[in-house]
């Protein structure tokens, strides 16, 4: 444990890791400018996102990112009283720390990405408007039980998938000139209000309830983990890191967090590098969210990620093999891994 603490203490501080995470940030805004310039859809612009990181590494951060081709990924649930039949996203954001093979903790999040349309005028660049599917937020939101008769889970017995921290479905609001706005599925809700569609200036509301650019977490507290430090060990930690954490996050901490709103880019990949995107399925030699631990390792597998990693198999999910178009974003932090801070 506290080797882990001090690689992401030592992570906050390198200006060499902050230059990582903005030049992923800079590559992304790249690519998607590119897409937009070209009218591409929300599926081209996945795969551009899955292109430009793959491969991106600083130290004992590395990033793997792949896209499954196929037809789209459907899911069959009930919405309140009726049965119906949406995609459940178009991308896959997991992220584990790990001991070499061994992991120590991993996270899921689901996301559906959604292109928006100007809402006045083609002269109106920053007014943005988004539809939203609200049956396929719903799903997103609640999670109700997935049947496995069809769809992506046919292989599998009913699905059900416990959202305990709110953040693992979310959505990828893109716009023009080539950004995303990332939020949560739950957060997303209450800004829809039972509408079909959202504009931008109806997520401005957002800051006053959210940090904006919290790339150090909400609503996951670190206190799980500092319960396993022996006091001499957090005394240590405090004493070394401590006059930083009030200035970089207040009472929490940079890392293990759970970001449920990111207003631009940049934003995201540090809270995505950073370990505070998605909902927890395993931490710490338990497996604290069965169904959503055994779909993550059923994805990292079908990419090709199992064989560097001991990944446990899921019994509902043994035969499961997503047949849809996903872009699934890995990033490892192995902190066996070691390396020298860049001047």
């Amino acid at each position: 444990m506290h080797r882990i603490l001090e690689t992401f203490m030592e992570l906050i501080k390198d200006e060499g890791f902050l230059g990582f995470q903005n030049d992923i940030a800079l590559d992304i805004y790249n690519e998607l400018g590119k897409g937009f310039s070209a009218n591409e859809n929300e599926v081209s612009l996945v795969t551009k996102l899955c292109e430009i990181t793959n491969g991106k590494s600083y130290g004992p951060v590395s990033i793997r990112a792949d896209k499954i081709h196929g037809s789209r990924s459907y899911v069959e649930f009930h919405y309140m009283d009726k049965p119906v039949t949406k995609e459940l996203g178009d991308m896959a954001i997991i992220t584990i720390v790990s001991k070499g093979r061994e992991r120590l903790f991993q996270k899921l999040c689901l996301i559906q990405n959604k292109k928006g349309n100007n809402a006045d005028s083609s002269k109106n660049k920053e007014n943005v408007r988004w539809d939203i599917d609200l049956e396929q937020l719903y799903l997103l939101k609640n999670f109700p039980r997935l049947s496995g008769n069809k769809g992506i889970f046919k292989h599998c017995n009913d699905v059900s998938f416990r959202n305990t921290e709110g953040s693992l479905g979310a959505f990828g609001l893109l716009h023009f000139p080539g950004d995303m706005i990332f939020i949560t599925a739950p957060l997303l809700t209450e800004l829809m209000k039972g509408r079909k569609s959202l504009n931008t200036s109806d997520i401005s509301v957002v800051e006053s309830n959210c940090t904006a650019g919290n790339q150090n977490g909400m609503g996951f507290p670190f206190l799980p983990l500092l319960g396993e430090i022996h006091p001499m060990m957090y005394e240590e930690l405090w004493h070394r890191y401590g006059g930083m954490w009030p200035h970089m996050c207040g009472s929490t901490m940079p890392f293990f967090g759970n970001t449920p709103f990111s207003r631009d880019m940049y934003d995201f990949v540090r809270s995505w590098t950073q370990a505070n995107i998605g909902e927890t399925s395993f931490s710490f030699g338990e497996v604290i969210n069965t169904a959503v631990d055994g779909l993550s390792n059923a994805l990292l597998r079908q990419i090709g990620f199992g064989e560097s990693m001991d990944l446990p198999v899921n019994r509902n999910f043994a035969e499961f093999h997503w047949e849809g178009e996903l872009g699934v974003a890995v990033t490892h932090i192995d902190i066996d891994r070691e390396y020298k801070k860049k001047k």
